[in-house]
């Protein structure tokens, strides 16, 4: 997806590179169109970044007679790569590598923009369920950030038990006592994304990588843990310098773990434009303005009508 037009501040997103006291963070919401809200969880004012992690909005959900206009028109990425699931419903991705892909629950789109790249995205079909989503931003470090585009779409990703809780690793690797389960996603730095769920009240215990900054957010239900009580559309800032972490849900609770090695360096963020250089940033959206041959075109991109 995109950010907003009059989001076009140049916005420095640096990790916290240290434990710190465990922190929570609401979300901001706002309206990307008539139907659409999302809550922003990545970047905003109190937190700009949280390991490679630079943007996470939470999308939804929308009833199906509202979302089947959903259009967000072609528009450019440099520097990250965008991780789109579902929770419900269903989306159509293009861009201007050629690719036309469907997406569903349980399936994961990713795109790695590096030195440019142009994508769409509008409802497939005709819906028949809610569309309920995330969509987190990964900066690439800086020696990839001129990578070549490419996209590639996972038709599933490990899914295990924790417990009572149903894991789902979209991202990166994860290791329990028995074993490490990998994710197949396309990945340029030490990094995890990983869904929790749980119909019942419950406890587990996490396993974490020193070296990771770690951060939780409830997607919807209840998650308590280092006597902080985290509640839906809130964000649980840990820091580095953790080894476990129990953590105690509450019943009918999704959470989703983010966490990976911070960048040495702080990032540059204008708009949909990531980079370790502000000049990078800079000429990218002279290039955007200019209709540079470097971002392509969506050929297969019809705007909704309606």
């Amino acid at each position: 997806m995109t950010r907003a037009a009059q989001e076009t501040q140049l916005e420095t997103c640096e990790s916290e590179h240290l434990q710190h006291d465990a922190t929570i963070y609401a979300s901001v919401q706002r309206q990307l169109t008539p139907y659409l809200a999302v809550h922003r969880i990545l970047p905003q004012k109190a937190i700009r970044m949280l390991g490679p992690w630079c943007f996470l909005d939470h999308f939804g959900p929308v009833a199906p007679t509202n979302y089947r206009q959903f259009d967000v028109p072609p528009h450019p990425h440099i520097g990250l790569q965008t991780i789109t699931w579902l929770l419900s419903g269903q989306l159509l991705h293009q861009d201007s590598l050629g690719y036309e892909q469907p997406l569903r629950r349980g399936q994961l789109n990713l795109m790695t923009a590096g030195r440019g790249i142009t994508h769409a995205e509008v409802a497939d079909h005709d819906p028949d369920q809610p569309l309920h989503g995330l969509q987190l931003w990964r900066a690439l470090p800086p020696e990839h950030e001129q990578t070549e585009p490419r996209f590639d779409h996972y038709q599933e990703v490990p899914k295990f038990s924790l417990g009572d809780c149903t894991a789902t690793l979209i991202c990166g690797s994860y290791a329990t006592s028995q074993r490490r389960w990998n994710s197949p996603a396309l990945s340029f730095s030490p990094s995890i994304a990983m869904l929790l769920q749980t119909p019942r009240t419950t406890a587990i215990e996490l396993h974490l990588e020193r070296d990771f900054e770690y951060g939780l957010y409830v997607i919807s239900g209840q998650l308590e843990t280092l006597d902080k009580t985290v509640r839906t559309h809130q964000l649980l800032s840990l820091g580095s310098n953790r080894q476990k972490l129990v953590l105690e849900f509450a019943a009918d609770t999704q959470v989703l773990l983010l966490g990976g090695e911070t960048f040495e360096q702080p990032v540059k963020m204008w708009w949909n434009f990531v980079s370790a250089s502000q000049q990078r940033v800079e000429q990218a959206q002279q290039d955007w303005d200019a209709k540079h041959e470097r971002f392509g075109t969506v050929e297969h991109y019809h705007a909704k009508k309606g």
